[in-house]
């Protein structure tokens, strides 16, 4: 495969899984009120292991010398990437407003960056930085509805702290990947790191539920439980998984701007909300920035079609 044919699919990887994470935030906005933060992301994250054991178990002990020697990152990866990104995130809801979460969350492709300028020494160019301010700007745009003075409405309070801790720790997992020796299985890697989160959750949920009770959904609540636990769970961490071995984490995180726009799409979709100029301007700014940062020399793209063929999974 072509190195301009490998970017080309990272990229499509990176879209899809963008739109199925935006759906992960609306639906969680749907079920706070039924739902606590803690059970939800519990409840979320075993029906995704559910999934996924029937096809990692008959695989597992071909890759068990490989999990035994990186088991110190395989438990950072579960603790941040699923056991405390998104639980902040629902943390946060029940406190914070949804422009706020959306506001603060745009700073963690920022956080993506910085971590790895300072962790890796990767030195970003001035075009990665432009697309990355012209993505950020793009959002913001969407966010706000187009009026810049809405920024003043903006107050910090401790589940804007959350959202931030929660972009933290995706950052974290995000440069973790890149630290994860090829080899292991990937629905075998998806599995342990979904069954490290839940143990980390476990005590989390079993206080909640002790307190507020098991959550009563009515037809639609549990069918929305389920798509979270398959699909922004499944398919989007295993798809965003394989992107980042294909191109690197600094052109993945351009790609976290598109939730706030697809967010925003599927609002006006779903919800009858109306489309306005800021949408169209707002989605324009993103993949132009988006296709700014990921403009590639010859030499780079030729680096990532070496590092995609060593990072191929073994089935």
């Amino acid at each position: 495969m072509s190195a301009r044919s490998t970017s080309r699919n990272a990229y499509l990887l990176l879209v899809l899984t963008m739109l199925m994470w935006s759906t992960n935030f609306v639906i969680a906005r749907a079920l706070h009120s039924q739902v606590g933060p803690f059970t939800l992301a519990f409840s979320r994250w075993g029906i995704a292991l559910c999934c996924l054991l029937p096809f990692a178990l008959p695989r597992l002990r071909g890759n068990l010398a490989k999990l035994r020697a990186q088991w110190p990152l395989l438990l950072l990866l579960g603790v941040f990437g699923i056991g405390l990104t998104n639980t902040f995130v629902y943390w946060a809801v029940q406190t914070t407003s949804a422009t706020n979460a959306v506001i603060l969350n745009s700073a963690t492709p920022v956080m993506v960056l910085l971590l790895g300028s300072l962790y890796f020494r990767q030195r970003l160019s001035r075009r990665q930085w432009g697309g990355m301010a012209v993505a950020l700007s793009g959002a913001l745009l969407i966010v706000l509805r187009g009026d810049p003075a809405a920024l003043s409405s903006f107050h910090f309070g401790g589940g804007d702290l959350l959202v931030l801790a929660g972009g933290l720790s995706w950052a974290i997992y995000t440069l973790g990947l890149r630290k994860l020796k090829p080899g292991i299985d990937s629905l075998v890697l998806m599995s342990v790191l979904l069954a490290v989160g839940e143990m980390l959750l476990l005590p989390l949920f079993a206080a909640e539920a002790a307190g507020r009770g098991l959550p009563a959904l009515d037809g639609p609540g549990l069918a929305s439980l389920i798509y979270l636990g398959v699909l922004p769970s499944v398919a989007a961490y295993l798809m965003y998984n394989r992107a980042i071995g294909m191109v690197g984490t600094a052109k993945a995180a351009s790609f976290l701007y598109l939730m706030p726009a697809f967010g925003a799409l599927q609002s006006i979709w779903f919800l009858g909300e109306e489309l306005h100029w800021y949408h169209a301007a707002g989605l324009a700014a993103i993949f132009s920035g988006i296709a700014l940062s990921s403009l590639t020399r010859s030499r780079a793209a030729t680096d990532t079609q070496a590092t995609v063929r060593r990072q191929e999974p073994q089935t």
